[in-house]
């Protein structure tokens, strides 16, 4: 009897604290269209910035633990600028444009999304402390630098790499508020160059 009772024991002890079997992802993840992702970690939690061209609110913001399920929490803009095109006014609209390709950063504490908008030609950087609540200082400038990313170097600066085919490289100024002139590089000529050339249709 003392021998069944040792053999059950043994069992639900194994049942009871065996390691938790990992829930497993399937795609798609998430069941809408979520283009351009650029993703962060801040402590235990990750957000998600995306793409939402000529819809406001604009660029919209996601949590998430573990990188499956994620929770609509905010969005950076109300509305990306007051001119016909964005307000569908005199026969005008911004369908397929708006603003694309966001960059989600976090450093020191400050959450930045950025963005950029051939329609009023601009580049936007929002910034807060509190990125559920949102409360986004914005802050624009000329031209629209094409699918950019921000990048906050150790030393204080920050630099934007930007570009299609070819990619190049500028400083900010310190209070990102525009480029520091003469700081633009080319950093690759040809990025396409390592996926080869499409074949030519006979």
């Amino acid at each position: 009897m003392k021998k069944f009772f040792l053999v059950i024991t043994i069992f639900l002890f194994g049942v009871c604290f065996a390691p938790a079997k990992a829930q497993q992802a399937t795609n798609p993840v998430i069941f809408a269209d979520v283009p351009d992702m650029s993703i962060v970690r801040a402590g235990d939690t990750y957000y998600m910035s995306s793409t939402t061209m000529h819809m406001s609110p604009g660029v919209p913001i996601m949590k998430s633990k573990d990188l499956v399920n994620w929770k609509l929490v905010s969005y950076a803009y109300d509305t990306l600028a007051d001119m016909d095109d964005l307000n569908l006014n005199n026969g005008k609209n911004i369908y397929g444009r708006g603003s694309w390709a966001s960059c989600l950063r976090y450093h020191k504490g400050m959450f930045y999304v950025s963005t950029f908008s051939q329609t009023p030609n601009k580049t936007y950087i929002f910034s807060t402390n509190n990125i559920e609540e949102g409360n986004w200082k914005r802050i624009n400038f000329s031209p629209s630098y094409h699918d950019h990313s921000i990048f906050f170097d150790d030393d204080g600066k920050v630099y934007m790499i930007y570009g299609a085919g070819k990619l190049r490289i500028l400083e900010l100024n310190e209070d990102l508020s525009g480029v520091k002139p003469g700081t633009e590089k080319v950093v690759i000529e040809n990025a396409t160059t390592p996926s080869g050339t499409m074949p030519t249709a006979h």
